[in-house]
């Protein structure tokens, strides 16, 4: 075998190495179904039949008793802001999670008043582990909390221009709102009970605002009730959808969409009759190579 073959070879073997493995790669992104480990939301994609959403227009036509699960880390076009409205409008429910990201955007375009702080809370007593995990335990009687005593967040923020008659879930009144990111109270930074879990009715639909969308993440899940409330989300709806459409992309991610994408072409039937006649072209060039140059002389 000449050394150009050879190397051929070995390129090729190296390119398909690394395709497999970059496939096989698991994602470490937040919030993603994709994701198994601690950071990621695949066990409720799995335990829930939760459908992933990589796009807002895949939103269903009749919205009626279906929820969205929507983690809002990048800007909305307008298109976007219009399909929600539309979403929520015509009897969807909107979970909007927030806490430092655009879920602001969302509310003025829906024309709601309420807004996600954007500040830490924090509380040094009622807490899980340290203060950045703060436990909410004042919950209102609704379908949502049942069965419900106790939430845990993880470095949330709290809502504000709330009325308490719409408020499912608040914060101890130990917590504290750490506007200087100083962690330590001062006297004119908010005290609690902050309220952390909203509800607005909107049309014919419902925005449950939750102030942590970490509460939905797979190591979340198990802490304290955490997951009797997002059963209750489940049980109050016939479709449950994750949109996926407004999550940061890794680098992994885009080369993982990339070689989905190949695949897909690759099934298609030009595309196969394609590379058969590209594998053939390789492999039987040696051959007409030789017969080009003739028998060789003894």
């Amino acid at each position: 075998m000449g050394l150009r073959k050879f190397l051929i070879i070995l390129t090729a073997a190296l390119v398909i190495m690394l395709i497999m493995t970059t496939w096989f790669l698991p994602l470490d992104e937040d919030f993603r179904v994709e994701n198994p480990l601690w950071n990621g939301a695949r066990d409720i994609s799995t335990d829930f039949t939760a459908k992933p959403l990589e796009s807002l227009t895949d939103l269903p036509a009749s919205p009626q008793g279906a929820t969205l699960v929507l983690v809002p880390y990048l800007d909305f076009t307008t298109e976007e802001l219009d399909q929600l409205n539309r979403f929520v409008r015509e009897g969807g429910r909107l979970i909007l999670a927030d806490d430092y990201g655009h879920g602001n955007q969302v509310l003025e375009y829906l024309g709601l008043k309420t807004r996600f702080s954007g500040e830490t809370l924090l509380d040094p007593l009622t807490n899980y582990k340290n203060k950045q995990f703060p436990r909410i335990i004042h919950l209102e009687a609704d379908p949502l909390t049942a069965n419900t005593e106790s939430l845990v967040f993880n470095h949330a923020t709290c809502l504000i221009n709330t009325a308490n008659t719409s408020t499912l879930a608040s914060s101890s009144s130990f917590s504290f709102l750490d506007q200087n990111d100083n962690g330590i109270w001062e006297e004119d930074e908010p005290v609690g009970p902050l309220p952390v879990v909203y509800r607005h009715n909107l049309g014919s639909g419902q925005v449950i605002l939750v102030a942590d969308p970490s509460l939905f993440i797979n190591s979340m899940r198990t802490i304290d009730e955490n997951n009797s409330f997002i059963q209750n989300i489940v049980a109050t709806t016939t479709r449950l959808y994750i949109d996926q459409s407004h999550l940061p992309p890794s680098e992994l991610h885009q080369t993982k969409s990339l070689l989905a994408q190949s695949r897909e072409y690759l099934n298609m039937p030009l595309a196969t009759a394609g590379l058969v006649t590209l594998v053939l072209i390789i492999t039987l060039k040696p051959i007409w190579h030789k017969k080009e140059e003739g028998p060789e002389m003894t």
